[in-house]
């Protein structure tokens, strides 16, 4: 198969790294959705104890993965759906500033149609409540957002539908630039229930996206 027909959506085996551990003879396939419209401009400021980046922006990328067995009617998934509700999703973070509603050192008030945010550092942030992504997350990094948009699917999907169709695991990749890009990737829940809801932070603060020379990181 050419190398490009898994950037049209095609459903290709896993490699053979990919296949230990699945039954002998049975394999695994996956399929994988990464349109030039899975996309959304958005502005962002990483900040955390100590650090505030200045506000800046990035064009978006998003890439699912889903691997799994075929189902009855020979696809793992419809990658239509696939693609239908992954365009929906980053639509909803289009042209929107990212604001985490759970930062430990961001205080983000609604009033007034006004989304106002007092960070540590002081400065003050005002920007309109329709121009605003009010996300669940403690940083707008790349890799929350993967882990964001890894919760959006499965909750849209369900996880009923998505095991009962044999997907054993969804992966998302968010770029903000390329060649850097961040991925979150696992097993679909037995239920809405299992998807971990909080921050996934590392133990070590997150790195910011700009470094202090302006270039990207």
């Amino acid at each position: 198969m050419p190398a490009d027909d898994k950037d049209r959506g095609y459903l290709v085996p896993a490699s053979r790294d990919e296949r230990r551990g699945s039954s002998a003879g049975i394999g695994e396939f996956e399929i994988f959705a990464g349109n030039e419209d899975f996309k959304f401009s958005a502005a962002h400021f990483v900040a955390y104890d100590g650090f505030r980046e200045r506000l800046h922006g990035h064009n978006y990328q998003v890439a699912v993965r889903m691997k799994g067995e075929v189902a009855h009617d020979g696809y793992v998934m419809d990658v239509e759906e696939v693609r239908r509700v992954t365009r929906r999703l980053c639509k909803e973070l289009n042209e929107r500033f990212l604001c985490p509603q759970r930062s430990n050192v961001i205080n983000s008030k609604i009033s007034d149609g006004q989304v106002l945010m007092k960070c540590q550092d002081g400065c003050l942030f005002s920007f309109p409540e329709s121009d605003c992504a009010l996300l669940p997350i403690m940083h707008s990094t790349a890799e929350e957002l993967a882990h964001y948009l890894y919760n959006r699917l499965v909750h849209d999907f369900t996880p009923e539908y998505l095991r009962l169709r044999g997907v054993r695991t969804l992966e998302i990749c968010v770029s903000e630039a390329p060649r850097q890009e961040a991925v979150y990737r696992q097993p679909i829940p037995s239920s809405l229930a299992g998807l971990l809801l909080d921050s996934p932070c590392a133990r070590r603060p997150p790195r910011p996206c700009l470094e202090p020379g302006g270039g990207h990181g």
